[in-house]
């Protein structure tokens, strides 16, 4: 490995929290996205440990047209079922 520690952590292990409007964000590298397989727009899950000291990123699992129809029938079927449990 060329360089120093310091030039390996800098170019692949590290990222600054930069401000983005009123949030804070961590940029991905073009190589990062290659291997995540994300593209602006797509959602991901986040879970933070208890300790706070760290955060993952999962991909949201796809979600097939079938199975999106197949919820919107059942949810079509029993909306007045729905409509009375949202009261509860």
């Amino acid at each position: 490995m060329g360089g120093n520690l310091m030039d390996f952590l800098k170019d692949n292990k590290t990222a600054k929290v930069f401000k983005a409007g009123n949030s804070e964000a961590i940029r991905l590298t073009k190589q990062d996205t290659a291997i995540f397989k994300v593209k602006p727009g797509d959602q991901v899950i986040k879970e933070v440990s208890p300790d706070g000291m760290s955060i993952t990123f999962k991909k949201m699992p796809e979600v097939s047209e079938d199975v999106k129809k197949e919820v919107s029938d059942i949810l079509n079927e029993d909306a007045d079922l729905i409509q009375a449990l949202k009261d509860l």
